[in-house]
């Protein structure tokens, strides 16, 4: 998430910082996504990450993707 607010929304870091030292933060999260009308491009950046993720622990484990 942090990533992400770094690239798309750099001006909100110190507010998103804030908002996980709280509890209920994924909420709050969303909220100022909506706020700022970043929601599509967070779900596609997070879409994104999980699929580099998984695809970067198959090469690790030596498991052989097929799409």
């Amino acid at each position: 998430m942090i990533a992400f607010v770094r690239e798309f929304l750099p001006n909100d870091l110190d507010d998103v910082r804030y908002i996980f030292s709280k509890r209920g933060a994924y909420q709050k999260f969303k909220g100022l996504l909506s706020r700022r009308g970043a929601i599509d491009a967070w779900h596609d950046y997070r879409n994104k990450a999980r699929e580099r993720a998984l695809r970067d622990w198959c090469e690790i484990q030596a498991i052989e993707i097929t799409d």
